[in-house]
């Protein structure tokens, strides 16, 4: 749309005038507020200053097909009062706007003239604050609706430095400066005079984005008594009100945070009581970029008085059990010891829902200044997995702790060596390395059988965590019993974290039991507690889903936990289960699905390597999606790498050999597999179901519906069903019908909509006709040019056809592609 000509009134009169480009067009603001003139309703345009109120506004003027009469209030009112009359006069078609800028600067007459202007006229006002009374129905536009998205901020970005620049690389910054227009045009500007290539631009664009939000601060906050308010009551971004009235004597907070919440400095978050009610325990919050500008400008005027407000709110947040705020000083602070104390004591609920805001916290500290502190780098590294940042960081830092761990372990108080060692043990399963986590939980054990009473009394809050750390480590050995005992044994501790670590342990117990295939235990334990909100309790639930046969249920718990907020090591776990609910869908070729599967391993493989239990989990599930895609050859070099058949690779011989059609090569795997420690209950009953379709493939029928039976007194006494979607479906149909065993067609009825996950033995590999073309002139002396030139096609489409056939096929390369092909018959020989 081409800018238009607008009048502007000052004190000598009306001029034309044409404005300055806007920061960065904002459409859906501007067409909010000409469809709300439309409408014939006033339009006030609100926020702190230099937050994109006139940016706003000046674009919305420069569109519209309005003729825009503008004022500024600050030129008094006799300006105001002759812009309302030449914005009414000659204005029969009401195609006339009045802009009136700075509208929190109007004075008695000239809001008595825009008053009675926005009864007849399409008046827009913008300002600081709401603008006069008497103004019926207006449309507002806040703070919240001025703040940049990241897809804005993006744009401003990319203007800066002259490349498309992706809405995930600014928006921590974003955040940060809770989309303040005003600082990240800046923040921009600053990006823009360093004249540098364009790369590391998401670091870059945080420091210039926190140098803009102290400029910002210093020039908009002219209310020395507001600024030393926030200077101290900003020591912690998210002080609880109690702590605000310790730190700056104020008692009554209303008046201060709404003068905060005005300027721009954060965002007012009081209780269901409101202002001045008694719940205001999470009454303010400060924008982080602005917290921290506000904070080095304390530093800068009186640094021993930021240092006795931080040692005051580390006290004052230990008392009181406020996690956050205790975080946040203690890293204001500077002391990493004190920041050690700190985290050691919170240690419960850094992993939980506030994990964000602890990483967030935690983002100054560099990993080589806290190598002594190994309870801090384990903060950093779990904080970071917990809000979804920095895989690769998360991973760095995590690797940094068994170094630091190992400089520690020597001369620690015996109360606090347990601790350690759980967590030494945690970050070596998250490293890959078995061995150590073993040794580590080995040394958990040593350490607590020679703590004497004292030594117990001091551990006892962290007791639950370090107990977990042991239950976990068995759990990767496959040592279910041992898992599940010394889960038994642990008793959450008195107080707030009580709640969070009852349903640590609660979601662990549930995940044990439902992968052991004791899936009505791990309902029971679901159903009774909160384990929901622990990554765990949503993996067992995920499990139960599956055997509910209920893939969609599947997909969305495993999107909350995607990655898993402070448990990264399980993320084997989440995508061998959502492979599972993909494959029974059946929405997705099992070729993509596959290739989408080891897309995401190769992702995941940045946080942490996959070890134990979970291991096995990811290869059994490739090797089946191999299956399903008709890879066969593939299956069967990948069960190879696994070493010689074992009870948790048996149902993947089992089902090579049925896809093949060798039913007695399938039973004699059955046979030769004894079921030991491990998920027995599920094991033995998906081998038992297995050894009913390789004997009734072999034509023993009265056999195959003896072990049927059998399956499915397992499957009853456990309270599993989805079992039965593992073998071949029409096998299990047959058996159904065979034993005419009425439990059999209860469990079956509500899978039937569903896909089976073990192929049959008419499986292959399904290429569509051009495809099909393709491997053909694969297989002829063609260059890609030649093929493409035959096919009357770009060079690049045969190269896509090719990977395309590549992909189906399980294969990397050519030769490889066309000895499979004729393999499995799709060449003629």
């Amino acid at each position: 749309m081409t800018p238009l000509p607008r009048t502007q009134v000052g004190t000598t009169g009306p001029v034309v005038r044409r404005a300055d480009a806007p920061v960065v067009h904002r459409p859906r603001l501007v067409d909010r507020v000409e469809r709300a003139l439309d409408d014939g309703c006033p339009v006030v345009v609100e926020g702190p200053p230099r937050a994109g109120v006139t940016t706003l506004v000046e674009d919305w003027a420069d569109r519209t097909r309005r003729t825009v009469v503008v004022v500024s209030a600050g030129a008094g009112d006799e300006a105001v009062t002759s812009a309302v009359a030449v914005a009414a006069a000659g204005d029969p078609d009401g195609r006339h706007a009045l802009l009136v800028d700075d509208a929190h600067l109007l004075g008695a007459a000239g809001s008595r003239a825009v008053v009675e202007f926005a009864a007849h006229g399409a008046l827009v006002l913008a300002g600081r604050v709401p603008g006069p009374d008497g103004i019926d129905d207006p449309v507002r536009i806040g703070p919240g609706d001025l703040a940049l998205d990241a897809g804005e901020t993006a744009t401003l970005v990319g203007r800066a430095v002259g490349v498309v620049v992706a809405p995930a690389v600014v928006a921590r910054a974003t955040e940060s400066a809770a989309g303040n227009a005003g600082v990240l045009a800046a923040a921009s500007g600053l990006l823009a005079a360093e004249d540098r290539p364009p790369v590391d631009v998401s670091a870059r664009f945080r420091r210039a984005t926190d140098r803009a939000a102290a400029q910002w601060v210093e020039a908009t906050l002219d209310d020395p008594g507001l600024r030393d308010f926030a200077e101290r009551a900003a020591t912690a971004a998210h002080a609880p009100a109690d702590l605000v009235r310790h730190l700056t004597g104020v008692t009554d907070l209303v008046a201060p945070y709404r003068a905060a919440a005005a300027a721009g400095l954060g965002a007012a978050g009081f209780g269901a009581a409101g202002f001045g009610g008694d719940d205001q325990t999470d009454a303010f919050t400060w924008h982080p970029a602005v917290a921290a500008a506000l904070r080095r400008a304390a530093a800068r005027r009186d640094p021993e008085g930021v240092r006795v407000r931080a040692e005051q709110a580390v006290a004052w947040s230990l008392e009181h059990e406020a996690t956050v705020p205790a975080i946040d000083a203690a890293v204001q602070l500077g002391d990493l010891d004190v920041l050690s104390d700190v985290l050691v004591r919170n240690w419960t609920r850094i992993t939980g829902p506030g994990a964000p805001a602890v990483a967030r916290i935690l983002d100054p500290i560099q990993p080589r200044r806290a190598a002594d502190h190994p309870v801090v780098l384990a903060a950093i590294a779990r904080a970071e997995a917990a809000a979804d940042r920095h895989h690769a960081r998360a991973s760095r830092v995590n690797a940094a702790v068994l170094p630091a761990i190992a400089a520690r372990t020597s001369g620690l108080p015996a109360h606090e060596l347990p601790f350690l060692a759980a967590v030494d043990a945690q970050a070596r399963r998250i490293a890959g390395d078995d061995r150590g986590a073993r040794r580590a939980a080995a040394t958990v054990g040593r350490a607590l059988a020679v703590l004497d009473g004292d030594g117990r009394t001091e551990l006892a809050p962290r007791l639950p965590y370090v107990l977990q750390q042991v239950a976990a480590t068995a759990l990767m050995d496959g040592d279910t019993e041992g898992a599940l005992a010394t889960l038994a044994g642990i008793e959450p501790a008195p107080g707030p974290d009580g709640p969070l670590q009852q349903a640590a342990v609660d979601g662990l117990t549930a995940f044990v039991h439902a992968l052991a295939g004791e899936v009505d235990v791990a309902r029971r334990l679901l159903e009774a507690g909160d384990a929901l909100d622990v990554p765990t309790g949503v993996l067992a639930s995920a499990v139960v889903a599956l055997e509910d046969g209920d893939p969609d249920r599947v997909t969305g718990l495993l999107r909350r936990i995607d990655p898993l907020f402070g448990a990264f090591e399980h993320w084997p776990i989440v995508l061998a289960l959502r492979a599972r609910a993909t494959t029974i869908s059946g929405r997705v070729p099992p070729a993509d699905q596959l290739a989408m599967h080891d897309a995401e391993v190769q992702r995941f493989r940045l946080r942490s390597a996959a070890t134990g239990v979970a291991a096995r989990l990811l290869a059994r599930s490739r090797i089946r999606l191999q299956l399903a895609a008709g890879q066969l050859r593939q299956a069967e070099r990948s069960l190879d790498a696994l070493g010689p058949v074992r009870a948790w690779t048996a149902a993947e011989h089992v089902a090579l050999a049925l896809a093949r059609d060798e039913p007695d090569r399938a039973l004699r795997v059955v046979t030769a597999v004894s079921v030991r420690s491990g998920y027995e209950a599920r094991t033995s009953a998906v081998l038992v179901l297995f050894r009913a379709v390789a004997l009734r493939r072999t034509g023993d029928v009265l056999g195959a519906v003896a072990s049927f039976r059998e399956a499915l007194d397992l499957f009853e006494r456990h309270g599993m069903r989805g079992e039965l979607l593992t073998p071949p479906r029409d096998d299990v149909l047959q058996l159904v019908e065979a034993a005419d065993d009425p439990r059999g067609r209860a469990y079956l009825e509500p899978l039937l909509g569903l896909r089976s996950v073990m192929p049959g033995p008419d499986v292959a590999v399904t290429l569509s006709g051009r495809e099909s073309v393709v491997l053909g002139l694969l297989a002829e002396p063609l260059s890609l040019p030649e093929v493409a030139a035959e096919l009357h096609v770009s060079v690049n489409t045969v190269k896509t056809q090719v990977r395309s056939v590549y992909r189906k096929l399980g294969v990397s390369g050519r030769r490889e592609a066309v000895e499979q092909a004729h393999g499995l018959g799709l060449l003629g020989r």
